[in-house]
């Protein structure tokens, strides 16, 4: 059966460059691994595939989120290898920091300082998505959906509307003092209405979103500066 296939790097590498993945792409990644079927050797085929489609001159990034308080985020085992890679610089954010791949990863990933400005909406204008965003990336969902695309909390950090409300907390910084921190109030229940919005609105156009599958994962790239900037009218519009 199609689902008991063991797929290799390379099998992984062509399918990527079918959806459209090339060099010198900037992606963001999000990825549902037990949808894609078992690999050849686990999660380590799919990001050299992903480091080898994209080349030295593109750019792989992944959220690597920290845990803090009660916050503990589900994070896919691609992520956990990923960030562990030699070649791979992890952001210094406490709560929103990322993993990230490539020549120019040091143009990418975003380190801040430990204090209330520095860690103040991380998802926001000093992320490693405002630099992505910057650089014409794109959001590879790989068995995932709009729910778990981290792009659209820059869009949430840029957009305003009536119920926007930011939040104040503390966090415990390495040296294990607090300091206080300020963020949006993230309302990822309507992104998946938002991502249909967006695909109904530019259906068909590969310069926009592609669709394809990573073996039995569907997949869809999209282009991150016309998701952000859709959301943030969407989001206007929309919300109470």
């Amino acid at each position: 059966m199609a689902d008991e296939q063991l797929l290799t790097k390379d099998e992984l590498k062509t399918q990527l460059e079918v959806i459209g993945v090339t060099p010198g792409m900037k992606l963001l990644v999000h990825v549902a691994l037990s949808k894609v079927g078992r690999l050849e050797n686990g999660p380590d085929d799919l990001i050299c595939a992903l480091e080898e489609a994209v080349s030295e001159s593109g750019i792989v990034a992944m959220p690597a989120y920290n845990c803090y308080g009660d916050y503990k985020p589900n994070l896919s085992i691609v992520n956990d290898a990923f960030k562990k890679q030699g070649d791979v610089v992890k952001t210094n954010q406490l709560i929103a920091a990322f993993a990230v791949w490539g020549r120019a990863k040091a143009d990418i990933a975003a380190s801040v300082p430990y204090t209330e400005e520095g860690l103040s909406f991380e998802n926001g204008e000093k992320s490693t998505l405002a630099r992505l965003y910057e650089n014409d990336g794109w959001s590879l969902m790989i068995g995932t959906d709009y729910s778990t695309c981290t792009m659209l909390h820059l869009a949430e950090n840029r957009a305003s509307w009536p119920g926007k409300f930011i939040y104040t907390e503390e966090v415990t910084l390495p040296d294990g003092t607090k300091c206080p921190y300020h963020d949006v109030a993230y309302q990822d229940e309507d992104f998946n209405m938002i991502g249909k919005a967006f695909e109904s609105r530019f259906w068909g156009d590969e310069s926009v979103i592609r669709f394809g599958k990573i073996g039995n994962a569907e997949c869809r790239l999209v282009n991150q500066r016309l998701l952000v900037d859709y959301a943030v009218d969407w989001m206007q519009r929309n919300r109470k």
